[in-house]
C-alpha cells in the first residue's frame, strides 16, 4: 500500500495549503460564447493558471509566512488540536480568497472602456490597503496592470487585451443564477479555478495518477455511480476540494484535503445508515457481513443517548447465528489513498443506494 506520508512534501505548511489549488485547477475548456473568442479565454485561464501555481510555489506572493516547517494532521487529528496548523490554513486561505474574490468582483462588477476594466472600489470586497496593494503587485507580476483612482480600479492586459471580455464571461458564468454574496468561500475559488462547467473528469484523473491507480478506475466509478441516477458535481470548500457523486440522501466523495497527505474516498453522508441496519435481517447475506465491517460495534459510550434524552441508538444484526449490535453513528467513513478498490467502490454504492431506499425519512425514526 502507498506510504500516505510519501504522497506528497513541502518545504514550508504554507505551500501544502497553497498547493491544493494549484492541483485542482481545472482543465482549458472553452465557454459557449458568439462574443468572447477561445483565443481570449485561453489568454485569461493562462494568466488565472500563473496566479495560482506561482502563490502555490511562492505563497510569499500573497503576503503569507513560509516559516511555519511542513506538516499536516494525523489520522484522527482534527484543527483545533493542532492551532498552529490552524492559524496557517486560516491565513492561507484569507489570502487566497482575497485575491480570488478581487478578481471576481473585477471581473463582475467591471465595465469595459477603451480597453481597461474600471471597477468602482465600492463593488470590489473590503480589503485593507496592504491587502490590495500585494494582491495588485502579485497580478502586474503576470502581466495585468493596474491603475488606482480615487473611486476606480482600472485594470489592462497589454499582453492580450481580449481576455479582459474573458474576465468578465468567466466571472457571469462562474455564479450563474446564484447571488454574489452566497458562498464566497466557495463561488470565488471556484472562479479563479476554472470550475465553470462543473465537469470533475480532470481532477479523478489527476487523483488516479497521484495514487497510481489503474488507468481506468474512475471511469469505473463513474460508469458505476452515473448510470445509477447520481449526479457528480466538483466541491472547493476551506477544507478541501473534492468530486461528489450523490442524488439524494447518500453518495460518494473523493477529496484532496488541505491539510491531509491523503486522498480519501469518503461515504458522502451518515444519514439513514440507522435505518439501513434496522433492516439488515432482511437482505441477503452478501450484504450483511460488510455492513458488520463498515460498522463499529456498540461499545455502550452512551454518547448516542446525550445524558437520557435518547433511546441506545444500537441495532441488532444477525448473520450466521450470531448478533452484532452495531453502532449506526461510528462507522468507517473513508478509504485512504490506494486501500481503495472495486469491491469496495461496489459496497459503497450498495450502501447508498440502502440510504436511498430506507434512509429518506430517517427524521421520523
Amino acid at each position: 500500500m502507498l506510504d500516505s506520508m510519501q504522497l506528497l512534501s513541502f518545504d514550508n505548511l504554507a505551500q501544502r495549503v497553497l498547493y491544493r489549488y494549484a492541483f485542482s485547477f481545472a482543465d482549458f475548456v472553452p465557454i459557449e460564447s458568439y462574443t468572447v473568442s477561445i483565443e481570449a479565454q485561453r489568454s485569461f485561464y493562462d494568466f488565472c493558471a500563473s496566479v495560482v501555481r506561482g502563490i502555490a510555489d511562492d505563497p510569499t506572493l500573497l503576503g503569507v509566512s513560509t516559516e511555519h516547517p511542513d506538516e499536516w494532521l494525523g489520522a484522527h487529528e482534527c484543527l483545533n488540536m493542532r492551532p498552529g496548523l490552524q492559524k496557517v490554513r486560516n491565513e492561507c486561505l484569507k489570502a487566497f480568497n482575497g485575491i480570488a474574490g478581487l478578481l471576481f468582483a473585477a471581473g463582475f462588477c467591471g465595465e469595459l472602456q477603451n480597453g481597461q476594466l474600471v471597477v468602482r472600489r465600492s463593488d470590489l470586497p473590503k480589503l485593507t490597503g496592504k491587502s490590495l496593494a500585494i494582491y495588485l503587485k502579485l497580478v502586474a507580476q503576470y502581466g495585468l496592470l493596474s491603475e488606482s483612482q480615487k473611486d476606480y480600479l482600472l485594470f489592462a492586459y497589454p499582453k492580450s487585451p481580449d481576455a479582459l471580455t474573458a474576465w468578465k464571461l468567466l466571472a457571469e458564468t462562474t455564479l450563474g443564477s446564484d447571488n454574489p454574496n452566497n458562498n464566497k468561500d466557495e463561488l470565488w475559488p471556484r472562479f479563479i479555478l476554472w470550475f465553470h462547467n462543473n465537469d470533475g473528469t480532470f481532477f479523478l484523473n489527476r487523483i488516479q495518477k497521484l495514487l497510481g491507480l489503474d488507468d481506468d478506475f474512475f471511469e469505473y466509478i463513474s460508469n458505476k455511480y452515473l448510470s445509477s441516477d447520481y449526479s457528480a458535481k466538483l466541491v472547493v470548500d476551506q477544507y478541501r476540494t473534492s468530486c461528489v457523486f450523490i442524488k439524494n440522501v447518500g453518495g460518494l466523495s473523493i477529496e484532496y484535503a488541505t491539510l491531509s497527505p491523503t486522498v480519501r474516498f469518503v461515504n458522502y453522508t451518515c444519514i439513514g445508515i440507522k435505518a439501513v441496519l434496522e433492516h439488515a435481517d432482511e437482505m441477503d447475506d452478501d450484504i450483511k457481513p460488510q455492513l458488520i465491517k463498515f460498522c463499529n460495534p456498540c461499545n455502550n459510550c452512551m454518547g448516542c443517548t446525550k445524558g437520557g434524552k435518547n433511546k441506545l441508538f444500537a441495532v441488532s444484526v444477525h448473520f450466521k447465528d450470531k448478533e452484532h449490535r452495531l453502532c449506526p453513528q461510528f462507522v468507517q467513513m473513508a478509504w485512504y489513498n490506494n486501500d481503495i478498490s472495486r469491491e469496495k467502490i461496489d459496497f459503497m454504492l450498495a450502501l447508498n443506494e440502502l440510504q436511498e431506499r430506507y434512509g429518506k425519512n430517517w427524521r421520523k425514526k
